[in-house]
């Protein structure tokens, strides 16, 4: 005897795919994003060597051009989210979160010289009518090491 799927089963199935394979690509098209703006932050710390006026006005300057999410985040959570060996290093937030980000400055000792560098958090934010935002995961990247030429101690 044979049996067939019926018209509404199939069509449940069609669409149960769609929904998972778009959102897969809208995850991954937002981590990219994300990922991107990190990136930006970082070569522009090291380009100019620090998270200072240079390099504040220069990642406004491009984060406003490619339509970065600039929702006020919550840098003490990120903070918490680092992890406890880095954390010890690391101070508190450089920024109050409400450019979207979060750039913290952690020193190091390596081969007896002082270094610094920096940590930036920036938010993989999905803003999704029905879920309202309430997936909101960070990304951290680091710069390279810059070396500390006031502080030899390391503290």
């Amino acid at each position: 005897m044979k049996e067939s799927i019926g018209y509404t089963v199939t069509l449940n199935i069609v669409i149960t795919f769609i929904i998972i394979v778009f959102a897969f690509l809208s995850a991954a098209l937002i981590y990219f994003k994300s990922n991107k703006v990190s990136n930006i932050i970082t070569e522009t710390i090291e380009k100019y060597e620090g998270y200072n006026g240079y390099a504040i006005n220069e990642i406004a300057s491009k984060l406003t051009s490619l339509g970065y999410n600039k929702k006020s985040v919550n840098c003490v959570n990120y903070y918490n989210k680092i992890g406890d060996n880095e954390k010890k290093n690391c101070s508190t937030s450089l920024t109050d979160g409400s450019e979207g980000y979060c750039v913290f400055v952690c020193r190091e000792k390596y081969n007896e010289e002082c270094y610094y560098y920096y940590k930036i958090s920036t938010n993989m934010m999905i803003n999704i009518p029905i879920i309202n935002n309430m997936l909101d995961i960070p990304i951290f990247s680091n710069t390279n090491r810059l070396y500390d030429f006031e502080d030899q101690t390391c503290e």
